[in-house]
């Protein structure tokens, strides 16, 4: 994490789990004026992508752990004879919203690394390096 003070450190953590910067202010206990001088801040602002990333890592590594889980949810009921039409549409809209934006991330992806490879291939030729093959 990149060198900031332990009041700048409370000022993070605070703002990892409010829901605005004044709320983070309150719930660390510094001032207002600090704390956008911080928001400006190159390191503080290295040290604030830093923790986010590490938060949404977390996140998606407790999303992978309860999938499995969530998927028999929805198909138990969808097979649930006793459960409300309303109940079933809404699992079979989740399931296959979330199976679309899915595939979408995956076409996305996909897409990104073509493009890459082409933009490296272009900087290759244009240095005179060969183009290595896949």
């Amino acid at each position: 994490m990149a060198e900031i003070t332990s009041t700048q450190r409370r000022f993070l953590a605070a703002l990892l789990v409010s829901r605005t910067v004044s709320e983070a202010i309150r719930r660390a206990n510094v001032s207002e004026r600090s704390a956008w001088r911080w928001m400006k801040d190159e390191a503080f602002r290295a040290a604030l992508e830093e923790a986010e990333g590490q938060a949404l890592e977390d996140a998606l590594r407790r999303l992978i752990g309860i999938q499995e889980q969530a998927l028999n949810a929805l198909q138990s009921i969808l097979n649930d004879p006793q459960a409300r039409h309303s109940d079933k549409l809404r699992a079979i809209e989740l399931a296959l919203s979330h199976v679309l934006r899915l595939r979408e991330a995956i076409t996305l992806e996909e897409r990104l690394n073509e493009l890459e490879r082409r933009i490296e291939e272009v900087r290759n030729e244009q240095h005179g390096r060969p183009v290595e093959a896949d």
